[in-house]
């Protein structure tokens, strides 16, 4: 295993059997946060498994080949430290937080919980009705439905982010264990997963730990799911009646991938449209007309594609006027160029962000796996702070011209008749 620099005090290395290490030292915690990510999320749910990813997150803490479930809670708590875990559109991923001298055991348990889960019939079913009652509190929860209901028309041609993570009733009742061991064992693969570690630790101590824990497991021979397929943005308007308290709207825009040039400056624009107390959404919308609780926007860019999302969630009889400004908003900001002071308090947002962020060694871990994950360079810190003070007002308005078309948006409403 050859280690490399990849800047200051953070190193990577790939094990012989494919898996990547990625490794951060932070000398001045105290504490270390380690996950697991595997390439495999609801997108890689199987035809007619939907939820698949999502079921087998959950199996995994219902015990491995040599510890229960108990056993699993009482090493972690041992060790001062905490588990869980969570599954995306494109990945699934095991965490733990630890104070520092509890490295070794997290590591431990993180591998048994990948690589080794018992996935025993018996836990299989009485899991099963866990997931079912996750999907009717997702059903009695309105901008969690709306958010499925526009995830599910806004990427063209049936594309597998249309899924939503927790998978249908009809799918979740249907899979057996024949089909999630098929998907364990096809995807749960060294060469299919990131281990990322940061904090307090000696990284060269830490790829030997790491390498004794994960670097037995062969790779498979059975063959990976097929190949993924890029998603396409469909413009579209749907509304689907529901007996809501409020009117939930999504608008969504083209959006660039998580590696392309264009994503910070079109981040810097949705600050100054929806991302907080000062975006213009947020003044205009609810500040001085007092028409919505929530409005924001956000980008959501992964590895082959990406959408610009705003959300508000206001009374039914404000729906038509609401869009009305969302709209004449993005037609304002398409025919204005972008004020510098705008431009300035948006780049000082995001910048704060990125600073409070690093104080987390969890967000440092996953921002290391998730560069690799969405095909992203790694770059140090500082290079993202330069690259997001290197936007100007030209610029930004360049990504925003690029990627917002008044007519090709996707927009789903989901309340009463309005």
């Amino acid at each position: 295993m050859e280690v490399r620099e990849l800047y200051g005090d953070a190193y990577d290395a790939t094990l012989d059997n494919g898996l990547r290490i990625l490794v951060e030292e932070v000398p001045q915690s105290r504490s270390v946060s380690t996950g697991v990510w595997i390439r495999a999320g609801s997108r890689d749910d199987p035809e007619n498994q939907s939820g698949m990813a999502h079921f087998i997150e959950h199996l995994a803490f219902k015990g491995s080949l040599t510890r229960d479930a108990q056993t699993i809670s009482h090493e972690i708590d041992a060790v001062g430290g905490h588990l869980n875990a969570a599954t995306a559109k494109e990945s699934t991923f095991y965490y733990a937080d630890a104070p520092a001298d509890g490295l070794a055991k997290a590591l431990d348990i993180l591998a048994d919980l990948a690589l080794h889960p018992k996935l025993d019939p018996d836990d299989i079913d009485l899991e099963r009705n866990v997931i079912l009652e996750e999907i009717r509190g997702h059903e009695d929860d309105p901008e969690q439905m709306a958010y499925d209901l526009f995830s599910k028309g806004v990427w063209a041609q049936g594309h597998p982010f249309a899924r939503s993570i927790v998978g249908t009733r009809t799918d979740i009742e249907s899979i057996q264990a024949a089909d999630v061991h098929a998907f364990h064992q096809s995807l749960y693969q060294p060469d299919n997963m990131i281990l990322g570690i940061c904090g307090a630790v000696d990284g060269k101590q830490v790829f030997r730990i790491a390498e004794d824990l994960f670097g037995a497991m062969p790779t498979s021979a059975v063959e990976k799911a097929q190949q993924r397929i890029p998603p396409v943005f469909q413009p579209g308007i749907t509304h689907y009646e529901r007996p809501t308290g409020m009117f939930h709207i999504y608008v969504g825009a083209d959006a660039p991938t998580a590696a392309h040039d264009d994503r910070i400056a079109l981040e810097v624009v949705n600050s100054i449209l929806g991302d907080g107390t000062s975006s213009r959404l947020f003044l205009t919308i609810r500040e001085t007309r007092a028409l919505a609780y929530a409005i924001s926007s956000y980008v959501n860019s992964f590895s082959d594609g990406g959408v610009w999302l705003t959300y508000a969630g206001i009374a039914p009889a404000n729906a038509t006027i609401v869009i009305d400004l969302i709209r004449a908003e993005f037609d304002r900001m398409l025919s204005e160029p972008i004020p510098q002071d705008e431009l300035d308090l948006a780049k000082a947002k995001l910048r704060g962000h990125l600073i409070l962020g690093l104080e987390g060694n969890a967000h440092r871990a996953s921002r290391l796996a998730n560069s690799v994950l969405q095909n992203r360079p790694i770059l140090t810190p500082d290079e993202l702070l330069r690259r997001l003070d290197a936007v100007t007002c030209q610029s930004a308005h360049e990504a925003l011209a690029t990627y917002l078309n008044p007519d090709r948006l996707h927009i789903t409403t989901v309340g009463p008749s309005a």
